[in-house]
């Protein structure tokens, strides 16, 4: 019986040690980018850019970045193994990024169909547009960091905490396909030593048409789905003071009861509480001011976004698929495209502050 198990535990560590040994012959992509090639070369060609990170026993971590041109992307991964002293891998993709440029004027879902033909890339990997060059960017020194790592945090936070709707490589996707729904993915730039989102890139089907700018963020998630967050969202009163409301939640609802008569309600409720104010005494007539401000901003800043959404003809509130969903027969995307463009889309926003914490 002793044998067997000594047996047992040489097995288990042989194992371990050749894991151990693959791993460290492997270069693990954890970003890459895409953008139109500068190099003189045709139209069609795409530039690449993959960064792999390379752990050293002392801690530091050496981001190796490699750069490649080519008409296909699976070309593009070919040609940077030629330069590579160990097999490139892209089991640990966590972002890819695509420049503007691509993606206003040559669509990006070929690029994104590469991603979703490998086995070995998970649908959660996120998806973003850089605002800037996005070989500049992964070149970047941003401190002692493995590049794909860190710009996949800041997206996962601002998503999960922030104001920033979920998106990855599963929903991009999916709102593609989908009758319904117009995709949208964060938009990013280099600023100073650090990756900041700028705001969100709105999609007609693969191509950018629209943007949406950070101060915006809060609205359209307003508009788009139900959340908590522990961001603040800030309102300036009428006597120049400011209140910042913490501990939001926001659920949406659709009021399709008058779709036949091309009309659609979207009502929005918001829960607060008031941490921050600048005057000197909070009362619950200032609380009502600071809830019927935030009420009226939010409104006029929804309806004003809904508009731009019909005049650029995208629906990224998916909007169409609720509807499809209550109508008999199913839903003509043609027709609804014409439709959607003329109808009176309203939103009514409600706010409740719930309590006031501290004031200054």
């Amino acid at each position: 019986m002793k044998r067997w198990y000594a047996v047992l535990i040489f097995a288990l560590m042989l194992t371990g040690c050749v894991e151990n040994r693959i791993l460290d012959d492997l270069q693990m992509i954890t970003v890459i980018g895409y953008d139109k090639a500068d190099d003189g070369s045709e139209s069609d060609v795409v530039k690449g850019i993959a960064v792999a990170p390379q752990f050293e026993r002392d801690g530091r971590i050496e981001n190796n970045v490699f750069v490649e041109s080519a008409h296909l992307s699976k070309e593009i991964r070919s040609q940077f193994n030629a330069e590579s002293s160990k097999p490139l891998v892209s089991g640990k993709l966590q972002v890819a990024i695509y420049s503007r440029e691509i993606a206003e004027t040559d669509g990006i879902i070929d690029l994104v169909d590469t991603l979703q033909r490998d086995p070995a890339i998970g649908s959660r990997a996120f998806l973003a547009i850089a605002n800037s060059d996005p070989e500049e960017m992964l070149r970047s020194d941003f401190g002692n960091v493995d590049i794909g790592s860190y710009i996949h945090d800041v997206l996962e936070h601002n998503s999960v905490n922030g104001m920033l709707p979920l998106t990855n490589l599963h929903y991009f996707l999916y709102y593609y396909y989908s009758e319904g729904n117009d995709p949208f993915l964060p938009l990013i730039e280099k600023q100073d030593n650090k990756v900041k989102i700028v705001g969100l890139a709105l999609f007609d089907g693969d191509k950018m048409v629209g943007e949406i700018g950070l101060q915006d963020l809060f609205t359209f998630k307003a508009l788009f789905e139900k959340f908590s967050s522990n961001d603040s969202y800030s309102v300036k009163l009428d006597n120049g003071e400011y209140a910042a409301v913490y501990n939001i939640a926001s659920k949406r609802n659709l009021n399709l009861a008058d779709v036949d008569k091309d009309n659609i309600e979207i009502k929005g409720e918001i829960l607060g509480i008031i941490k921050e104010y600048s005057g000197e005494k909070l009362n619950p007539k200032i609380m009502k001011e600071i809830q019927s401000t935030m009420e009226v901003e939010i409104e006029e800043k929804g309806n004003a976004m809904i508009k731009d959404f019909q005049r650029l003809g995208v629906d990224p509130l998916g909007l169409g698929n609720a509807v499809r969903s209550v109508t008999r027969g199913g839903l003509d995307q043609k027709e609804w495209k014409k439709k959607y463009e003329d109808m009176d889309i309203t939103f009514n926003m409600n706010v409740n502050i719930t309590e006031a914490g501290v004031t200054e």
